[in-house]
């Protein structure tokens, strides 16, 4: 899997989640969405049995191989697509990261703040160190929003918005069909979209990103504590 992570950008790991750490998940989120049904940030801190996952030797070992024994999870989504929460992607990089407090870094601009989390884009070197992985609660295809991907346009360094879909078509589109338990794992540069559920079927996500790289001393990730 790391040399198609390295080769592709991606890869989709089968049955990471067992029937029954699906379903206590669901259980243990299912109440934080009655207060956000479009998704939940800083995740970990708000449900125990995600922090744990996070930590756990079946995520270890599919973060490990690509970033080393010393990442960290540094940021915690929940993701819940439905036709009563829905919406579309256009084709895009994750170019900003989340950290504790706004403080004066070289080589960190744009600036911005998400439901109280304070964002920032770094170099492409830290980016280049760091791995989503996507943990599905739901089957996603494309009636409910499963995510696109653009293999290998993670080698495509750092793209200026307005390129992201052109750069996409030039370089071939996937569907990763997923079921659930299924593990999506990506790199924040590789180009990736999702179009709008039009099924009743819910897309539930949990989105860990974990970062081998270290940040400037004046600043700190936002969930490195965890």
């Amino acid at each position: 899997m790391p040399n198609s992570i390295e080769r592709d950008g991606f890869a989709i790991a089968s049955g990471v989640l067992d029937e029954c750490a699906r379903l206590d998940l669901i259980q243990d989120v299912e109440g934080l969405l009655l207060e956000s049904p479009a998704g939940v940030r800083g995740l970990a801190a708000k449900a125990p049995s995600v922090a744990a996952l996070a930590r756990s030797a079946t995520v270890r070992s599919l973060v490990e191989p690509v970033l080393g024994s010393q990442a960290i999870l540094v940021r915690s989504i929940l993701f819940n697509k439905s036709l009563d929460a829905n919406w579309q992607v256009a084709w895009h990089q994750d170019l900003t990261i989340a950290v504790a407090s706004q403080e004066e870094a070289e080589g960190y601009p744009s600036w911005s703040v998400k439901e109280g989390v304070v964002h920032v884009q770094p170099p492409v070197q830290v980016l280049e160190q760091m791995l989503s992985v996507r943990l599905h609660l739901d089957p996603a295809d494309d009636t409910n929003g499963a995510l696109w991907v653009s293999p290998a346009s993670h080698r495509l360094g750092r793209l200026p918005a307005g390129e992201a879909a052109s750069a996409a078509e030039r370089s071939g589109k996937h569907l990763c069909v997923v079921q659930a338990g299924d593990a999506l794992l990506f790199r924040p540069l590789i180009l990736h979209a999702s179009r709008k559920a039009k099924s009743l079927k819910p897309r539930r996500v949990i989105h860990l990103e974990f970062a081998g790289a270290s940040l400037p001393s004046s600043l700190a990730w936002a969930e490195a504590a965890l």
